[in-house]
Formats: C-alpha cells, structure tokens, sequence
C-alpha cells in the first residue's frame, strides 16, 4: 500500500492514520457504472463536486488489490493533481467525519488558510432521502409558478437541484426552500446528532447548509464543506457506501471521503520518503475517550509528535492486537476518567511503570522520555 515517497499534505494525514497509496485510476467501466450520478455543474463553480467515477474507481481498487484483508477501519490518501483524497472503509459515524474533517483543516491550516468555516448537512438514509425528494417537488408545485419552462424541467428530472442551483432566476426562493434535516429518519438524526456531538467536542465551529445535498443516488446521511473567509471551497466529504452494491457487495460497505483541493504552492514544499515514525501508541476506552483522541493526536502532531493509534475499534482486545501496539515502548492511554479530568496516563511497556498527566504538560513530559 506505500508509496515511496509522499508529500507534505499526505505526511500530515499520516499523523491522523491515512496510509498513502497510488491514485485508482478512473476507467470507462468506472463511469459507466455511476452514469445516473452524473453532475451538470457550471464551469467555475464553488459547489462541492462529487465525482462518483472516482469513488467507483477507488472501490475497484479496494475489491482488485483485496484490501478488505487489510485491519478495519481502514483509512488510505493518495493525491490527484492538485487534489487529495481521504478515504474511510468501516469507520463508525461520527468518529469517521470528525476524522476526516480534522484532518483536512490540519493539512489546510499548514497550508497557510485562516478563518476557514466548516459547513455541514445531513440528507439521511435511502427513505429520508426519498422523503425529502418528494418535499422539494411539492415545494415547487406550489410556490414556483413564474419559473421558466427550462428550470422546471430541470427540477422536475431531479429535484435536487433547487438547492444546488447558482442560477439568478432559482435564488429568490431557494431561501424558502424546506430543510433535508427535517425529513430525516429518527435513525439518520441520531447518526447526526453523533456527528455534532464529535464536532462540537473538537471545538470546531461550523454552521449548517441546506444547499449540500451532494447527488440523490450517490450520497446519503452527512455531508461538510470547508471554505475559506472568501467562501472559496477548500475541501468536501460525504458518505457513498450505497455505491457499493453496484460491485457486488451484499450488505453496504460503510465508505466515506473526503478531498482537499489543491491548496496554496508552497516553494520547496518536502518529499518524504515514509510515514512519520512514532514511539507512543495511543489506547483509548470509552466513547468520552474515543472524542477526546483527535484533540490529543492534533495537539502532539502540532508539536511534531506522532502517534499511533487505531481510532475505529473501541474494545481494548481490538486496539492492542495491532502490532504498533506491541512495538511501541510506551501507551499513552486515555479513559473515562482521563477524558474528564483531561489528563493522559503514559506506560511505559516494559516495565509498566506509568504516569498521569495533565493534558497542558504532555507534549514537555513526552519530549523527555527516554526511548
């Protein structure tokens, strides 16, 4: 899965456990088979694009190269152009948007943008997503009498794009518009719910926005966007997982991307021949923990310490069968009471002597360890 060597942006995405691989390449069987998920999007556009060709191609990689053998969750990046790509296979909700949304405004933070503003929706699963379709066209009947022929047409074949539409004609009502948060399942508004709940642990503000829906019969449940003060789109996310029942699976395979566009050019930026290499792994019990984890990763990448650790699994069995766990000389561990008195206790493998610390003095205790 390395690649042998892997900019700046794919190095900081190492610290929050993307593994770097090359790109999938996007074939013909790849866009033929997402061809209902086709998006007529205007040139210049500031909307968040879905490109299902990509996501179809980088579930052909996933059955083609059997990573599926792979430990799971899974997280893997790869750059495209001037694009990235973060993709989560079996991550649970909430701690897989918190994830990614995480890790996109690290690399992007270190890009030099500031002010960013994280957007975000939810258009829920298959029946809230048929629920709200039928409130939008119901919405159009009644309230867009003066609209052309043309965007009625438009509406009319899919009703999802009144709120994607730029065009002058379609703003004076888009404001009117009913909320996809309101047709959603209790199901989907509690996956939402759990979604917030990791954001507003983060402290990441953000504020909602009715116009991401992404494409009827591709996205489901939550969908973000990153923007800059100027509302230029930095970097998007939305789960995909029903796109893989067109590849044979049984039960849907729970995916969800993300991709950083572009970013400022950074002269000199540095090519690094493999993944930051850590001493501490990080064991986290406790769904207080598993929200506290991302902070603490953030806060010791920050101060340039990598860690190992293996977000998606909440049991103890689970987390100390990966072999980082076994090599590592020392657990930073992090459990309900850690998580509450925001403290961290470091043990050292060996000689299981431990430490608890405040969370303000850990990257200077860690820093004087012996290893």
């Amino acid at each position: 899965m390395r690649k042998t060597e892997f900019d700046k942006p794919l190095w900081i995405a190492a610290h929050f456990g993307f593994s770097p691989i090359d790109a999938p390449s996007v074939t013909p069987v790849d866009i033929k088979i997402t061809k209902d998920c086709e998006e007529d999007v205007p040139k210049n556009s500031n909307q968040l694009v879905c490109n299902a060709p990509e996501k179809a191609a980088f579930i052909r990689h996933y059955v083609d190269k059997k990573l599926a053998n792979l430990p799971h969750p899974l997280a893997v990046s790869w750059k495209r152009g001037h694009n990235y790509s973060l993709e989560l296979v079996g991550y649970p909700v909430g701690v897989a948007e918190a994830k990614l949304i995480r890790t996109a405004l690290s690399v992007l933070t270190e890009e030099g943008y500031k002010d960013m503003v994280v957007e975000i929706n939810s258009i829920g699963d298959k029946d809230s997503i048929a629920s709200y379709e039928r409130e939008l066209k119901s919405f159009v009947a009644k309230t867009c009498h003066n609209l052309s022929q043309e965007l009625k047409k438009i509406f009319k074949d899919d009703a999802f794009q009144i709120a994607k539409s730029e065009s002058e004609e379609a703003k004076g009502f888009k404001k009117d518009m009913p909320s996809s948060i309101a047709s959603l399942t209790s199901q989907s508004r509690a996956q939402f719910k759990e979604v917030l709940d990791y954001l507003d642990a983060l402290k990441i503000e953000y504020r909602f926005a009715p116009e991401l829906v992404g494409h009827k019969n591709l996205c489901s449940e939550t969908l973000f966007a990153i923007r800059d003060a100027e509302n230029n789109l930095l970097a998007g996310g939305f789960r995909y997982s029903r796109l893989s029942r067109r590849f044979g699976f049984k039960r849907e395979l729970p995916l969800i991307g993300a991709t950083i566009y572009g970013g400022k050019k950074v002269k000199g930026t540095k090519i690094y021949k493999e993944a930051p290499k850590s001493k501490f792994y990080l064991i986290h019990l406790g769904r207080d923990a598993r929200m506290k984890a991302l902070n603490l990763i953030e806060l010791l990448r920050g101060y340039r310490i990598p860690i190992h650790h293996y977000l998606g699994k909440d049991k103890l069995v689970a987390q100390m069968q990966m072999p980082e766990a076994t090599k590592s000389p020392y657990h930073l561990i992090v459990g309900q009471k850690e998580a509450l008195d925001n403290t961290v206790t470091v043990r050292n493998t060996n000689t299981r002597a431990q430490d608890t610390i405040p969370l303000d003095n850990l990257t200077e205790y860690l820093k004087h360890l012996p290893l």
